[in-house]
């Protein structure tokens, strides 16, 4: 119980992160975004440059219930490319998420 409400806790602060984030990579303030998605992922305990060299089955085993926070850390990155028009790392970054979705699925 208590670790349900402390993940939706987290949720909820996530999806306020997110919004910001959003909002300001479609404001073009991209280093506001990066640092912004640097800080959730700090709240997640990693960093996001070690999520993105780390394997999937590693960051599912890091992250356990929180690997769909994860998921979604990386689809708003991938917004943030998008809005930079970087095409390319964003296509990887939801790719990626996607993985992830699916490794954390099969590892639950």
């Amino acid at each position: 119980m208590q670790q349900r409400d402390y993940i939706e806790r987290m949720v909820q602060q996530l999806a306020g992160a997110i919004a910001t984030i959003l909002g300001a990579a479609s404001a073009g303030r991209f280093e506001e975004a990066e640092r912004d998605l640097d800080r959730a992922w700090s709240g997640l305990g990693l960093r996001r440059t070690d999520v993105l060299r780390l394997d999937d089955d590693t960051v599912c085993a890091l992250l356990g219930a929180k690997t769909e926070l994860a998921v979604r850390l990386l689809e708003a990155q991938s917004s943030v490319e998008e809005a930079r028009g970087a095409r390319e790392a964003a296509a990887a970054l939801r790719a990626r998420a996607m993985t992830l979705r699916a490794t954390g699925r099969m590892s639950s």
